[in-house]
């Protein structure tokens, strides 16, 4: 292991490996990755339920793939948080979802002080990353990446057709590719980081390729407990490696270690609220209110429908493979994104207010919360939150799991709108389209007809799509509540960056896989590049 690498990156998942695997390319830049979790030397060395596309490896609680986290999604609703971790990191343990960005939260990204955030910008990197099977030579798109996306990975399915075939019925437009970046509302297809049923998650697609090279060296098991600072600069970092404690010197420390550990580590590295680290027992470095101030995440919810008869249990059946988008304004909201607020109930905002509808296409009790095979879960999540959460320390004890607490639905706004998106669920499942699968004759729809009923309803049966962004959020170092600027690197010390969704201003409108794999890129690309 190299003892004085160019570059330390902390993470080995969705931007991390393609961070490194992109700044590893300079043969002249030394490159060492220490991620917490295993990290297979070959595809074979990726345990099954990991590879399989069809299965979801974090439901079944902590493992070598996955660790869990205490948050509160609601006040006084408690919920545990299952993510990725080793190779890969989330994509390696997700629902196969890629799914980009829209160019309204490029936008608006890039209004917030980020130009190299704008559209003309990104677009080129997002066509750079990816191996399109439909669209490859498409405007926008590109034929050659490491990450391959596929809306037909997996046989058609009569449901999701089914599904489609209700949506055009009730004025949703059908839209061939949901990775436009403007097709901001409509439904169709989900394009998946699919090839032959194995979920490519970017161990496989950047960091195994890329081992083989001398200036890139990657850890696995290597717990990091903190950056190394001194002078304002960060030197290193501290870390445990099978057992042992090590100092390790670098020019430059990356943290991409996800929105929870990445602020995580900035503060118990001194970075973040000074009141907070003082309450801990931390000795703060940098006072940097933004850390895990007002951090967001897509409320999302399971609506079951009683079957008329048992779904086919499991087999090679994708849980997802068709989606329905659209915008909701506020109170009223229409399917094509025109509402108005008859009780004065409403949002402007640029990208605030976007729903999804999700149906899973095979039983998933565990999951969705069915009985096996009984009910036809559809998840609704709000995709464009005005809500915000925190992430914060626990003084008793900062160097366990830092707690979030999303604050889902906490403003009128998203619970309007959130009403929308579970009154469409509750509407394409009902409708005659879906007859052949819904027993409607036998399903109690009253508790989504009453607004206050259905707000109780929906605080009980809150969940997070674990999709947390906004933990370290990128600006100008003047804007009030920023940590990083737009190349990732934190304010008030140098050589050092963070590169994961902790550096988004706010969650995206879509999953965000596919935008941890663009951080990677672009934020390696500038730093290689001039100014970054």
């Amino acid at each position: 292991m190299s003892r004085h690498p160019d570059v330390i990156v902390v993470g080995a998942g969705g931007a991390g490996a393609p961070f490194a695997a992109r700044i590893s390319e300079d043969p002249a830049c030394s490159v060492l990755v220490l991620e917490a979790g295993p990290v297979p030397s070959t595809p074979a060395g990726f345990p099954a339920d990991v590879l399989d596309a069809t299965a979801l490896p974090t439901v079944n609680g902590p493992g070598p793939h996955s660790w869990w986290y205490r948050s509160e999604v609601a006040p006084g609703r408690d919920y545990d948080v299952g993510r990725g971790q080793g190779a890969g990191g989330s994509t390696a343990v997700n629902g196969a979802y890629f799914v980009r960005p829209r160019i309204t939260d490029l936008r608006r990204w890039a209004a917030a002080g980020n130009p190299e955030w704008a559209p003309d910008r990104v677009l080129p990197v997002l066509a750079r990353l990816e191996r399109d099977v439909q669209f490859a030579g498409a405007p926008g798109h590109g034929g050659s990446g490491p990450v391959p996306v596929d809306r037909r990975a997996f046989a058609p399915s009569a449901l999701a057709a089914a599904f489609s075939t209700a949506a055009t019925a009730r004025g949703h437009r059908a839209l061939p590719d949901l990775n436009d970046l403007h097709a901001l509302a409509g439904h169709g297809e989900l394009p998946l980081n699919v090839q032959e049923g194995v979920r490519m998650n970017t161990g496989l697609t950047y960091l195994l390729p890329a081992m083989d090279r001398p200036n890139l060296t990657v850890r696995g098991h290597a717990s990091v407990r903190r950056v190394l600072i001194s002078g304002g600069r960060a030197t290193g970092v501290e870390a445990e490696i099978e057992g042992r404690v090590h100092r390790i010197s670098a020019g430059e420390v990356v943290l991409a270690a996800g929105a929870v550990r990445s602020p995580h580590l900035l503060m118990l590295s001194g970075i973040g609220p000074a009141e907070d680290l003082t309450a801990a027992g931390l000795r703060p470095v940098v006072d940097s209110p933004g850390v895990g101030a007002s951090c967001s995440d897509h409320a999302d919810l399971t609506v079951l429908a009683p079957l008329s008869s048992p779904l086919r249990p499991g087999g090679k059946d994708p849980l997802f493979s068709w989606a329905l988008n659209w915008t909701a304004e506020g109170a009223g909201g229409s399917a094509g994104g025109a509402g108005g607020s008859a009780d004065g109930v409403g949002g402007s905002e640029e990208g605030a207010g976007a729903l999804e509808v999700l149906p899973m296409l095979r039983p998933f009790p565990v999951l969705a919360g069915a009985e096996e095979g009984s009910e036809l879960p559809v998840i609704v999540a709000l995709q464009g939150p005005t809500s915000r959460g925190q992430l914060s320390l626990d003084p008793a004890n900062p160097e366990s799991n830092p707690r979030v607490h999303y604050r889902h639905l906490e403003s009128a706004v998203d619970r309007h709108r959130m009403r929308e998106g579970v009154r469409t669920a509750v509407d394409l499942l009902a409708s005659e389209e879906l007859g052949t699968w819904v027993d409607t004759a036998a399903w109690d729809r009253s508790v989504f007809e009453e607004d206050q009923r259905l707000d109780d309803w929906m605080i009980e049966h809150l969940g997070t799509a674990v999709h947390l962004s906004g933990t370290a959020p990128m600006g100008p170092e003047d804007a009030p509540g920023t940590v990083t600027d737009q190349y990732g690197r934190v304010h008030g010390v140098q050589g050092l960056r963070v590169v994961d969704t902790s550096i988004l201003p706010d969650v995206p409108s879509r999953g965000p896989a596919a935008t941890a794999v663009l951080l990677g890129e672009h934020l390696a690309g500038l730093m290689l590049g001039a100014g970054g």
